[in-house]
């Protein structure tokens, strides 16, 4: 689901920019991919960064299809182009992954006599 919504999301974002707006079309994919992770912590019980990674690898699979905006824009020659490009997944996924873990419900404590405080 949050993969979903993070490609409908950036997607929309990227169409609803003017070609001259280069830094819109960066954040598209971020703010989508960011969405997408932050609803997948919000449904996860724990784990939140985990279920974020999984949205940001889920996108970046959708994104390889071609369905779905990449952050940075392929340019240069081959070795240039294929550094441009792992750095835009990796700047996805630490998005995603970041995303997820603000999401996630926090830990409390269960113990209603609070002797574990103080410690």
């Amino acid at each position: 689901m949050g993969v979903l919504v993070a490609a409908t999301v950036a997607s929309l974002l990227r169409l609803a920019a003017s070609p001259s707006a280069s830094i819109f079309g960066i954040a598209a994919p971020l703010c989508g991919i960011a969405i997408g992770a932050f609803l997948a912590g919000k449904l996860a019980k724990n784990a939140g960064l985990y279920h974020g990674a999984l949205v940001g690898v889920g996108y970046v699979l959708v994104e390889v299809v071609g369905l779905a905006p990449a952050p940075l824009e392929p340019a240069g020659d081959g070795l240039v182009e294929g550094l441009w490009i792992i750095a835009g997944d990796a700047l996805l996924l630490a998005v995603a992954a970041l995303a997820g873990w603000i999401a996630a419900p926090r830990a409390t404590s269960s113990s209603s006599s609070g002797t574990g405080r103080g410690r």
